[in-house]
């Protein structure tokens, strides 16, 4: 019985030690949204990444489409890695103008 509360007692001090190690090893993650909306301000595409993860390669979400207008990007350039704080874009359009020059 000695030895199994002995055994009992090195292995409580032992786990607590452990936890005590992991929580000066431990990290914290910020996860920030990135949000694309269309020009009424509705939600296009939103993601949520975590602060200081890497952006390269990340795909923009297809343009929305908007009768009388042509797509023409979106409105600021991705940053190289994920900021502590959100994002948000929005889309950016040109007018389509027809004209039609007549000669008599």
């Amino acid at each position: 019985m000695k030895y199994i509360i002995m055994a009992l007692t090195v292995m409580l001090a032992a786990s607590l030690f452990l936890l005590e190690v992991s929580k000066t090893q431990a990290t914290t993650i910020e996860i920030k949204e990135i949000t694309f909306e269309d020009a009424s301000g509705n939600v296009v595409h939103q993601e949520h990444i975590a602060s200081g993860a890497s952006l390269e390669g990340y795909l923009l979400p297809e343009a929305p489409a908007r009768e009388g207008y042509v797509f023409v990007g979106w409105s600021g350039e991705l940053p190289e890695f994920m900021p502590n704080a959100d994002l948000v874009y929005v889309a950016v359009y040109l007018e389509q103008v027809l004209s039609l020059n007549v000669s008599v």
